[in-house]
């Protein structure tokens, strides 16, 4: 591992400990706490955070954290209770103080859009019908809720949705609006604590199978040397750390409203060029390659300021910072 690599995972570690000493840990305290879809670049980066304060802040009143997945993975966390099961046919919520709903795949979606549903939709409102009123529950959504976005205006909670009828990004962008309604519907009828956090693209270290469009193209540079733009170079997009969006999933647990979403992203918005050229340098000796049918550009300016006023939520970290370690747990991996 190179120091620039070292570098970023001794940050990224000093990210995963602030997070896990924040004042709203301590509504935890005792808490039966589970993580849906744990083996995934989210669920990973929660668990962490939650053994982290197992660890140091709540020593002495220890959490009870269990994690969900369908397939195993090689290297589970110390600390946790695992359950290997079918998603789809719900999990036994009713023990649960508090569930993370991070399930489901990401940049795939076209090649598995049955998982899609099972995830996002029947397993989803399995698990929430066996929910406890005042259980408290947040789901993992996407800034993609808000579809493909022409104007470079930023994106609030309640931004209209631009939406093609038939389109392929809806097995994703669709599901999970419907996945949010579903949350308000438990929210309102059922007096479950449900809040919804949308992130944007996501980066991060301890899951190094994902599949998410950074991860995506830094195999592809490691592999091939080249880095394939597939969209506009122009399109902008918020690129935010899994560990800052850990922060955001603890401050909505302990601070958000029921039936109410949260733009949980960064400061950082980057076009897919700079984007590119950030991989680049980080690997060396690689060369950019663009789309040959560009087309028009898209925008997912996310406006996090529902999020900073009303969860206390202040994201740290940079891709600067942590590509070097992303890049090497990436190439350990392949």
């Amino acid at each position: 591992m190179t120091s620039l690599a070292e570098t970023a995972l001794e940050r990224y570690g000093e990210a995963i400990r602030d997070v896990a000493a924040l004042p709203e840990i301590g509504d935890l305290a005792g808490a039966r706490v589970c993580v849906v879809g744990f083996t995934g670049q989210v669920g990973s980066a929660i668990v962490r955070v939650l053994v982290e304060a197992n660890r140091t802040t709540l020593a002495q009143d220890p959490m009870h954290v269990t994690g969900i997945a369908r397939d195993p993975r090689p290297g589970a966390p110390v600390g946790i209770e695992t359950v290997y099961a079918d998603i789809a046919r719900g999990v036994p919520a009713e023990r649960f103080t508090h569930v993370v709903y991070a399930a489901g795949v990401t940049s795939d979606y076209r090649s598995r859009p049955q998982e899609v549903i099972e995830s996002q939709l029947v397993g989803l409102e399995a698990t929430l019908e066996g929910l406890a009123p005042g259980c408290t529950f947040v789901f993992v959504s996407s800034a993609r809720v808000y579809g493909r976005v022409l104007a470079d205006e930023p994106l609030s909670e309640d931004s209209v949705a631009s939406v093609t009828p038939m389109h392929l990004d809806n097995l994703y962008d669709s599901a999970k609006r419907l996945a949010e309604s579903l949350c308000l519907w438990h929210a309102e009828r059922r007096d479950v604590r449900a809040i919804v956090a949308r992130s944007g693209n996501l980066y991060g270290l301890d899951s190094p199978r994902s599949s998410t469009s950074v991860s995506e193209l830094v195999r592809e540079a490691a592999t091939t040397g080249r880095v394939t733009l597939t969209g506009n170079p122009a399109s902008v997009r918020n690129y935010c750390c899994t560990v800052d969006f850990a922060q955001g999933l603890v401050r909505a647990a302990a601070r958000g409203r029921p039936g109410s979403a949260y733009n949980v992203g960064s400061d950082e918005h980057l076009t897919t060029e700079e984007l590119a050229s950030t991989i680049a340098e980080s690997l060396g000796d690689v060369e950019v390659v663009g789309p040959a049918d560009p087309g028009a550009p898209s925008y997912q300016r996310l406006d996090i300021g529902r999020a900073k006023r009303e969860l206390g939520y202040a994201p740290q970290l940079s891709i600067a910072e942590v590509l070097p370690a992303v890049t090497a747990e990436l190439q350990a991996g392949s």
